[in-house]
C-alpha cells in the first residue's frame, strides 16, 4: 500500500514533534549538569537544522513532498 500526500504530512508532524521532545530533553540535561557551554552549542545545532529546513519549506510544493517523504523513509 502507497502512502499518500496527507499520511506522509502527518507522520512527518509526529516525527518533529519526538524530535523537538527530544531536543528539549537533552537541554534539560545540559541544565541539569550545569554545561552552559553545551546548552549554547546545542542551541545553535537546532537553529541551524530549523534554517536548513526553512530553505525547503520556502521552495515549491514538490519539493516539500519530496524532502518531507526523504526524511519518513530514511527515519
Amino acid at each position: 500500500m502507497t502512502k499518500n500526500d496527507e499520511e506522509y504530512l502527518i507522520e512527518y508532524i509526529n516525527l518533529k514533534r519526538h524530535e523537538y521532545i527530544n531536543d528539549l530533553q537533552v537541554l534539560l540535561g545540559y541544565a541539569q549538569l550545569g554545561k552552559m557551554d553545551k546548552i549554547f552549542e546545542y542551541i545553535q545545532k537546532v537553529i541551524d537544522k530549523c534554517n536548513d529546513e526553512r530553505t525547503v519549506f520556502n521552495s515549491d510544493m514538490d519539493s516539500i513532498m519530496k524532502y518531507i517523504k526523504n526524511k519518513i523513509e530514511d527515519k
